[in-house]
């Protein structure tokens, strides 16, 4: 099988295309900056992959992308859209082009992805396409108002593009993760003290997760053991959600 992963250079883009990668499956992963995963010392089964450089706010270039990774790799059979950006700011701070920011990665990058996967030139039937939201695109949080929407509407576009996309057997399905142990989630710890970090952290009844954690239930989500789920919102959170 042939995957392609977004945000896959850190956090859960690199798990997954790990864990496929594991499991015997060809990966080609997008990423802004690979250098880290270079510098690595223990990820030798990234041989195994391609790594390409691409930056997701230029969505005209999604399909003309496409084209070129299908020529030289083949028709895809997976796609997993982990890019995105976090931020935490005051909604009186929030002015339309800042918000603009959030929706280009979280959003408008998904729907070309999905659109573009979709065209048989790309894809083969009976694929399955997973798009990685958040727990907060079902809840609320201060100083979340742009993200909380930017992830609550991929929800939406999970569930329109799971029937269209149906008559081709193809499957999308959401993954809404709580706190996970990312360069992005210590770039937020990096900026609060004591008391700020042991409030999130209590918030999850068995702690933050490991990227690997969310990474088994995508490649499940990917694999034929889920061929009857489509158009679904998996929350794996640590029980964040039910306090």
């Amino acid at each position: 099988m042939i995957y392609l992963v977004t945000g896959a250079s850190s956090g859960l883009g690199l798990a997954v295309s790990q864990k496929l990668i594991k499991n015997g499956h060809f990966v080609i992963g997008l990423g802004r900056d690979w250098q880290k995963v270079n510098e690595s010392s223990d990820d030798v089964e990234l041989t195994k992959w391609r790594r390409e450089i691409f930056d997701l706010r230029n969505t005209e270039n999604i399909e003309s992308l496409f084209k070129d990774l299908v020529r030289r790799f083949g028709k895809l059979d997976g796609l997993i859209h982990c890019a995105g950006v976090e931020e935490t700011l005051p909604i009186t701070l929030y002015s339309p082009g800042k918000v603009k920011e959030l929706y280009e990665i979280n959003v408008f990058a998904a729907h070309e992805l999905l659109r573009v996967f979709s065209k048989k030139i790309n894809s083969n039937d009976n694929s399955s396409i997973v798009v990685l939201s958040s727990v907060m695109g079902v809840l609320g949080q201060y100083g979340k108002t742009g993200y909380c929407a930017t992830k609550a509407a991929l929800l939406g576009l999970v569930k329109a593009s799971a029937l269209e996309f149906s008559k081709r057997r193809i499957r999308v399905n959401a993954v809404l993760p709580g706190v996970v142990d990312t360069p992005m989630t210590q770039n937020l710890f990096s900026k609060l003290d004591k008391e700020g970090k042991d409030q999130i952290l209590n918030m999850h009844p068995l702690g933050i997760g490991e990227p690997s954690d969310v990474a088994h239930l995508v490649v499940f989500l990917l694999s034929p053991d889920s061929k009857w789920i489509t158009g679904q919102d998996f929350i794996i959170d640590g029980g964040y959600s039910i306090q």
